[in-house]
């Protein structure tokens, strides 16, 4: 039987099906094979409570893969408004036979990918060339329609789009029959070894030593090798134990922590980046202190595991707000926005932000240009009352809940937890 180490790098993935990262350790190789992925399927049998919690999330569901013109299915709870989708997308003559995949639908919007590789309704598309009409928004049940996504630009669906979107991503070959130089990956969606690397060690011979608790990896086209904090670059811990930076090597945009934002609002997938230049962050939190990586949080899953009391019982016990606030609602706000914003405050998007921290004052919390939240000598990155505050305060005129003006807003929220 050959012996092969385990060792920390950053390779392709299609090196990277014969070597895992994780520690320095020998482990066996299973006879006659290298180690590669199994899909998560494979995991079901022996690990039942986690696949079945995992299959209930989002996770599994960020890419599905269409074949013969069958639509996709989506667990009970995601209300996304599938049955309209085929009639409206585009110039509404689309059928499931002209879609090869769709990148989401579980949780926040949903987009096409046609059987030519392109976003429908993208330029060059060989479905409604141009013409948008073709990113449906939905959160929380509520329907927030079709919009425009990119017409006017080529968009292929390649690795650097899938790469956070499914298990075992590569840039070498095609996943879609036809269309070259687009990638592959294993699976669609983020499937169990996506955290936990490729299985078929583990599946061979079931021991806590081959298989990774937590699987860091730097993408492909990460040029700089890592996740840049405060200047400086983190690369994969060689101890393979790292799950801020496993979650972080997604859960970020360009690889940096700058918080980038368009539109007044934070882009999504920038909690890496909000929550690493946080107290908590910085502290030695990470994400599955709140979060149960497995279980979903959205359509009222169970995936937070540690409300903030168990933390901050002082700030909870002294606070000036009816008992219809929570914790969360202040300084987790819906400050972020992946699909859609909602209510008439200006101030509510469709993801909380992970900052956490309020500066009580009227500045606005971007930079000059939009392009960013502010961070520097004047202002640390934070949330400003116009998103903590003014977001349900203004949000409806008949929600019984009184409007504020920003200056009243950042008032209150500067005592908001005094002494009583």
């Amino acid at each position: 039987m050959k012996v092969i180490t385990r060792f920390f790098l950053i390779i392709p993935i299609s090196l990277a099906l014969t070597f895992s990262a994780c520690s320095n350790e020998t482990i066996d190789e299973p006879p006659g094979g290298d180690l590669s992925f199994v899909g998560s399927d494979a995991c079901m049998s022996c690990h039942s409570d986690k696949y079945n919690m995992w299959v209930n999330s989002g996770h599994p569901y960020k890419f599905t893969i269409i074949e013969d013109g069958v639509q996709p299915t989506y667990p009970a709870e995601a209300i996304n408004f599938q049955d309209t989708w085929m009639e409206n997308l585009g110039d509404g003559s689309h059928s499931w036979d002209n879609v090869a995949g769709v990148i989401g639908g579980y949780g926040w919007k949903s987009r096409f990918v046609g059987t030519d590789g392109h976003i429908i309704g993208t330029a060059n598309s060989a479905f409604s060339t141009g013409l948008g009409h073709n990113q449906f928004n939905f959160y929380g049940g509520e329907n927030h329609g079709w919009v425009d996504y990119h017409p006017g630009d080529e968009k292929i669906y390649n690795y650097a789009c899938f790469k956070c979107h499914t298990t075992g991503g590569d840039t070498e070959g095609t996943w879609l029959d036809g269309v070259d130089g687009l990638g592959t990956f294993t699976e669609g969606g983020i499937g169990c070894e996506s955290c936990h690397g490729p299985g078929s060690l583990h599946i061979a011979e079931p021991t806590d030593a081959n298989i990774d608790r937590i699987y860091e990896f730097a993408h492909l086209d990460n040029s700089i090798g890592g996740l840049e904090i405060d200047g400086v670059v983190q690369t994969p811990d060689p101890d393979g134990d790292d799950v801020v930076f496993l979650c972080g090597t997604c859960h970020n945009r360009g690889y940096e922590n700058t918080i980038d934002s368009k539109g007044g609002f934070i882009k999504h997938h920038e909690q890496w980046d909000e929550f690493v230049i946080t107290e908590h962050g910085k502290g030695g939190l990470t994400c599955i202190t709140c979060h149960n990586p497995h279980e979903r949080t959205i359509w009222d899953g169970d995936g937070i595991t540690k409300t903030c009391k168990s933390c901050h019982s002082d700030q909870e016990a002294h606070t000036a707000h009816g008992p219809s606030a929570t914790c969360v609602d202040c300084h987790m706000p819906y400050a972020a926005k992946s699909g859609t914003t909602r209510g008439e405050s200006g101030y509510r998007g469709d993801i909380r932000s992970h900052l956490m921290t309020i500066i009580p004052d009227t500045e606005d919390m971007f930079t000059e240009d939009g392009s960013a939240v502010r961070n520097d000598d004047t202002r640390s990155a934070a949330l400003s009352p116009a998103y903590s505050c003014l977001g349900c305060h203004n949000d409806d005129p008949n929600d019984n809940i009184p409007d504020k003006t920003l200056e009243q807003a950042a008032a209150g929220a500067a005592n908001m937890h005094a002494s009583k």
